[in-house]
């Protein structure tokens, strides 16, 4: 039997108080917030079972950079999984994001369409960053894909742009595929790549505010795609996309004062034997997609100056 996701896990109540999901607080965090962060399903996970010390470092940057944590409302679903509860360990780390000062936003991915509707003049216009972005995502099998052929009327107007005027499109489009999905399919990265492509195209967003954390390398090579098969004249801002280690790599950069055993502590939680790494060395022309090290040597380099420089 096919498992099935449901919008708001049935404990909701013990993380309601933690979380903002009014519109209009959204829209002025969005705003406000120095970084807006995308969390993929796999890197909260990985995060959420950090011993509390190196939790507390990452918390503590995430506040110290006026960072504001976006769920969406697909991952919030993957977090509760098919038995729609939150583990305990989620709940906690979403409490303590709040406690020490990191909002923390349960977003709707229809959401997109009221902060760009402040932004933009007619319907049609919004629309099209909608119509754009799916026919950039979506692939030959996908659950995106999939609703779309099981709703001529949807696939009519997301993909073949028609009736750009119907001003509830984005809600019918993102309830649609949610409804839809399945176990182990990419919808919620899927879905963080369609809201982040969209948001870069506000004015005023600066390259670098939007940025998506995921430790699946499927899921960023998808957004990644995404990226670049926009063409240069018509891309909005630039989203940066970490990794755990490309992410812990930029706060030692920034000054955030992590021992070798912290990273090491941070790296190697869920991983079992060998980190695998996208990087250059010194000793490197080009980007290598295959550095296997263990989580100590990782460690060690990037602690070294100019040691390795962590694409993903």
């Amino acid at each position: 039997m096919a498992s099935t996701y449901a919008e708001t896990p049935y404990n909701y109540s013990e993380i309601e108080k933690s979380v903002v999901t009014d519109i209009d607080e959204i829209k002025r965090m969005f705003f406000k917030a120095e970084k807006v962060l995308f969390y993929d399903a796999c890197s909260f996970q990985r995060h959420s079972n950090l011993k509390e010390k190196e939790k507390s470092i990452l918390i503590q940057y995430f506040e110290n950079r006026g960072i504001a944590i976006f769920l969406t409302r697909c991952i919030l679903m993957e977090l509760s999984g098919d038995n729609h509860v939150l583990d305990r360990r989620f709940i906690e780390y979403i409490n303590k994001l709040k406690n020490s000062g990191v909002s923390v936003v349960i977003f709707d991915e229809e959401y997109t369409y009221s902060i760009l509707s402040d932004c933009f003049s007619t319907i049609e216009r919004i629309n099209e960053y909608l119509m754009w972005a799916v026919r950039m995502v979506k692939s030959p099998t996908s659950t995106i894909t999939d609703t779309l052929k099981m709703n001529d009327k949807l696939n009519s107007e997301v993909v073949e742009g028609k009736n750009l005027k119907a001003s509830d499109l984005y809600q019918r489009f993102f309830s649609a595929v949610r409804s839809n999905k399945e176990h182990e399919d990419n919808l919620g990265e899927e879905l963080i790549s369609i809201c982040a492509h969209i948001l870069s195209y506000l004015p005023g967003v600066p390259d670098g505010k939007l940025c998506v954390l995921t430790d699946d390398k499927g899921a960023a090579s998808k957004i990644d795609s995404l990226m670049r098969r926009t063409n240069q004249e018509y891309r909005g801002s630039r989203i940066i996309l970490f990794s755990t280690p490309k992410l812990i790599q930029h706060m030692y950069q920034e000054g955030v004062g992590l021992s070798e055993d912290e990273i090491v502590n941070v790296l190697s939680q869920g991983i079992s034997e060998n980190i695998v790494i996208m990087g250059i060395t010194d000793y490197d022309f080009r980007v290598n997609d295959k550095i296997p090290l263990s989580c100590r040597e990782l460690a060690q380099k990037i602690i070294e100056p100019n040691g390795i420089k962590i694409v993903f």
